[in-house]
């Protein structure tokens, strides 16, 4: 038996239809709207609903920007720390064989290598990463007291149909659809826009975590091995939807790391690969929520390509 903790969310939601797809039934555990489920300090119940289960599928937790770790720090530490302490200890409880978690790339130094999953505890991390890089690093020795299997899942700037779009707590990408479909122009970014990633499509994710619960336990990156800037974003974005505003380039909003590579060649071993471009996840993610915010009563924007 299967269970997937955090069904409600992007991660979670991804994995149980991928799940489902493949004809594999799972036990569903959403979290709350606040992502604080299971909190409470009392297991029992968690451990009861996790009796017979043979792989925990961990989904849950806070997310957020650079700029809400910066000034609100603890209102994503204290709630992840507290789901996974709870998850691990209710699964160890029922019995449960393996824990596969995913887990936070911000754990990794701050270095313009290619880092593989046995750095993650080396070297300072980057100042925009104290935060939520500290938190997983602190997870990933918390593990290490548990007598279960554990795989980490380390993805690289999942993105994709369905994830956080808001002002607020968004990523890149998200955020950069969000402006161009609003058409802001002129369109402010973040930093110098000369920021690369390895942006990882939802799909994509969720196939790779389908086939964790078999492999050698540890910890794996995922990620498509292709590095793109925010300045490539953009324009893949922008040339979608025929919209080409003014850029102003604001370097004094809180910047995260200039470079991050990830050494993906042990994943690679268990038989996985990404199937989708960047273009290809771009342009499906801006149309979920183009249609997302149509269906909210918006009015559609039309483009070169017809309805965009």
């Amino acid at each position: 038996m299967i269970a997937i903790i955090g069904t409600n969310g992007f991660i979670g939601k991804a994995l149980a239809e991928r799940f489902a797809g493949k004809g594999i039934h799972t036990l569903s555990i959403p979290s709350s709207s606040k992502g604080l489920v299971p909190l409470d300090g009392d297991c029992k119940w968690l451990a009861w609903m996790l009796n017979g289960v043979d792989t925990v599928y961990l989904c849950a937790g806070r997310t957020g920007g650079v700029g809400r770790m910066k000034n609100d720090p603890l209102s994503f530490v204290l709630p992840n720390v507290r789901i996974v302490m709870n998850v691990f200890e209710a699964a160890q409880a029922a019995g449960v064989r393996r824990v596969v978690c995913s887990q936070s790339i911000t754990g990794y130094p701050d270095t313009p290598e290619p880092v593989k999953e046995d750095q993650y505890h080396e070297d300072p991390l980057h100042p925009a990463y104290f935060v939520p890089g500290n938190t997983w690093r602190f997870v990933d020795h918390l593990s290490k007291m548990f007598d279960m299997e554990f795989v980490f899942v380390r993805p690289s700037n999942v993105y994709g149909p369905g994830n956080d779009f808001d002002p607020q707590t968004s990523h890149v990408i998200e955020a950069t659809i969000r402006k161009i479909y609003e058409r802001q122009d002129p369109m402010v970014i973040w930093g110098n826009g000369e920021e690369t990633r390895d942006p990882t499509y939802i799909d994509d994710l969720a196939e790779a975590m389908t086939m964790c619960g078999d492999c050698e336990p540890g910890a794996y990156n995922i990620g498509t091995g292709q590095s793109v800037s925010v300045n490539d974003i953009i324009k893949i974005l922008c040339d979608y939807t025929d919209f080409h505003p003014e850029l102003i380039y604001d370097e004094t909003k809180p910047s995260a790391i200039a470079t991050r590579y990830l050494n993906c060649d042990k994943v690679s071993t268990i038989g996985w690969k990404p199937d989708i471009s960047i273009e290809e996840g771009l342009q499906a993610t801006y149309d979920f929520y183009q249609e997302s915010q149509e269906d909210q009563g918006a009015e559609p924007i039309r483009g070169a390509s017809g309805l965009l």
